[in-house]
């Protein structure tokens, strides 16, 4: 959104709602890893040049891990607080100094932001530059796939429906799919 394109930043945010609404539950906090997907799907179409879906879909691919590694992040982040977390409580059984808990949480949101920016931008980096090599090696890779945006949406509304924890919605899913597999292999599509 802050390049100006909005067309391509919508069809991505899209995407990525329509994907994780299988994981977030209605009325829930969503957690803020989630969002690293997409940004990072952002960054890279913006730096890479890419707006053709053909290309989006690796981009995707590749960016979807970004939200397990924020999560893990967060975990790991979580409990190397828990000395400040000792620390606070122990100030609140004998308060020495007001400045105490304040400089507890800055220095948490601190080194937060600074952890989670570092690794998701060497990550994004990563990313950038196998990018940049695999297209080197095969130019044609990222505009063989005939598929559009509508194409991608649907296969991330998937998520919708398995957000529904049905066992008998799943199944039907499931036999939809392979249904169409099989009529997609065997050529008759």
């Amino acid at each position: 959104m802050l390049t100006g394109d909005y067309t391509l930043s919508l069809y991505i945010a899209i995407f990525f709602e329509l994907f994780w609404l299988d994981l977030i539950p209605v009325g829930t906090f969503i957690p803020p890893h989630l969002t690293a997907a997409t940004f990072s799907a952002l960054s890279l179409a913006t730096f890479l040049g890419y707006e053709t879906p053909s290309q989006m879909v690796f981009i995707f691919f590749a960016s979807m891990p970004m939200a397990w590694f924020g999560a893990k992040m967060e975990g790991v982040i979580r409990d190397r607080e828990r000395v400040n977390y000792n620390r606070l409580l122990n100030w609140a059984r004998n308060p020495e100094s007001d400045a105490i808990p304040t400089q507890i949480v800055a220095r948490s949101a601190g080194r937060t932001f600074v952890v989670a920016w570092g690794l998701f931008y060497v990550s994004t980096l990563v990313l950038y530059f196998t990018f940049q090599f695999v297209a080197g090696l095969y130019p044609t890779l990222f505009t063989t796939i005939k598929i559009s945006w509508p194409h991608l949406w649907i296969a991330a509304s998937i998520g919708g429906l398995m957000a529904l924890r049905l066992k008998q919605a799943n199944i039907v899913l499931t036999t939809g799919i392979t249904i169409i597999a099989v009529f997609v292999i065997s050529g008759c599509f």
